[in-house]
């Protein structure tokens, strides 16, 4: 496949000068270092699953270095580094005024601030996560030790329950007495969706799988209710891109209409914020332009197509427009469930030979070339299963995408290569174009009307494909 361009897309727009805050207001955090002096401190900040630099400042001879600037950080979680390239967190808000102290070696324990309630409520939420979780790692490991012993699993079972609801419980006081600040946001994010009781009859046959799809269904639905969609400090978070790629790979159906309809309603109910608007648009558009899972092409034309070519993207420049446009035009073509082009090309006896009029229950079109290296691993395997299902209603269409006639000829002869082999040399029917074929070995698949069924797929999963198709 062509190497693409799209790498710098997840950022667009959502830079640090992309902050809509009071650009009249400045930001000032003091940082003291009890065990530190002369040396660079830099102020850094959670973008997805990277840290990026936003500032750096210079600690004094007795340790005291200040961040800086003319105009607010856009708000988020927050890293200061240390010379060690060790960090702490701290929370960068709407109130970008305040000091901390530390020192390096126990910097979470003795981190203070001043000026800033919300970071001195966040250190204390570590300080006792951390505490708890050490309380909750010992647990484990006594249920591992006491596995059999039905009467101590449930007595540790028990205080990891109190332990689960004294956590809880710092949440919600947490929420309630920091309203409105995004520190209460992040807690609230934490918080499991709570699944309401679905109205199944008890004695229904199906109960379990009934109660098993409708919590499935729901949490498609309310998985995100947790979380303070408009609320773009998020985006500056080490969880937030988790979060997203979660629901994605793991709570919806990997198929492209399912994720086309949740990822459009996702993006809806952010539309209000411009900021979060872009990143997950931009987050989306990049995690779907090269998906290892089949289909999902449609997803990243869809959202080409929706928000970029359509110019609900803003200041998203002409030239790479014209190259989203540019690849979008090669991936419509060949999308799963749509006909597949069709194509006339000469065949190594020198006849015209057309796709569409090939009768066949399944096409597999096979471009390839001899001296291709996995060609030569696949072309067996491929011919193996050709003998095993040219009877029952299967035809090879092997496409040779190189201009050496002799070359391919011989090829064929040597190897016993039975099926139709066609070629194009001068690709004056674009078929390179059509089918999005920048390298070899390409499998498609096409059922009995010549609709793509699978594309791209290993020559390992070929005959799973194909027995599918033979049932129906």
């Amino acid at each position: 496949m062509r190497s693409l361009f799209f790498i710098l897309i997840a950022l667009l727009g959502i830079s640090l000068s992309a902050c809509s805050q009071d650009k009249q207001k400045t930001y000032r955090i003091e940082v003291n270092l009890s065990d530190l002096k002369d040396t660079t401190l830099l102020l850094g900040y959670h973008f997805g699953e990277k840290k990026f630099i936003a500032d750096t400042a210079q600690l004094d001879s007795k340790g005291k270095a200040v961040f800086t600037g003319d105009t607010l950080l856009p708000g988020g979680m927050y890293i200061v580094v240390l010379p060690q390239r060790s960090y702490f967190d701290i929370l960068v808000g709407d109130d970008q005024n305040f000091s901390l102290s530390t020192s390096s070696t126990n910097s979470l324990e003795e981190l203070a601030f001043i000026g800033s309630p919300e970071n001195t409520a966040f250190a204390n939420y570590q300080r006792f996560m951390g505490n708890k979780q050490g309380q909750m790692n010992q647990l484990r490991t006594e249920l591992q030790q006491n596995e059999g012993n039905i009467e101590k699993e449930k007595e540790i079972s028990e205080k990891i329950k109190i332990l689960d609801k004294e956590v809880n419980a710092y949440w919600d006081k947490i929420i309630k007495e920091n309203p409105n600040t995004f520190f209460a946001n992040i807690i609230k994010s934490l918080k499991p969706v709570e699944f309401p009781e679905f109205n199944i009859p008890e004695n229904a046959i199906n109960a379990d799988s009934l109660r098993w799809v409708f919590s499935y269904q729901y949490n498609q639905r309310h998985f995100f209710d947790n979380i303070e969609l408009t609320d773009s400090r998020f985006i500056r978070t080490p969880f937030f891109q988790s979060r997203l790629d979660t629901y994605f790979d793991k709570i919806l159906l990997p198929l492209p209409d399912t994720i086309i309809a949740y990822g459009d309603k996702l993006i809806n109910q952010v539309k209000g914020n411009q900021e979060m608007f872009r990143y997950i648009v931009a987050h989306l558009f990049s995690k779907y332009q090269n998906s290892a899972i089949m289909g999902m092409d449609a997803v990243f034309v869809h959202l080409a197509e929706k928000y970029y070519l359509s110019g609900e993207m803003k200041d998203v420049s002409e030239s790479l427009k014209q190259k989203i446009a540019e690849r979008v035009a090669d991936l419509k073509p060949n999308l799963i469930g749509q006909i597949a082009p069709n194509i006339t090309m000469r065949d190594s006896n020198n006849k015209f030979r057309d796709l569409h009029a090939l009768e066949a229950k399944v096409t597999i079109m096979y471009f390839w070339e001899p001296g291709c290296s996995h060609c030569k691993k696949v072309t067996p395997e491929l011919k193996k299963l050709n003998n095993k299902y040219k009877d029952k209603g299967v035809s090879v269409f092997a496409v040779y995408t190189q201009g050496e006639q002799e070359k391919w000829l011989e090829y064929i002869k040597t190897n016993e290569l039975n099926w139709i082999n066609v070629w194009d040399p001068y690709r004056s029917t674009n078929y390179h174009k059509l089918y999005d074929i920048y390298s070899t070995p390409i499998l498609y698949i096409l059922d009995k009307d010549k609709r793509i069924i699978a594309k791209r797929i290993g020559i390992e999963s070929l005959e799973r494909f194909i027995e599918e198709e033979l049932k129906k």
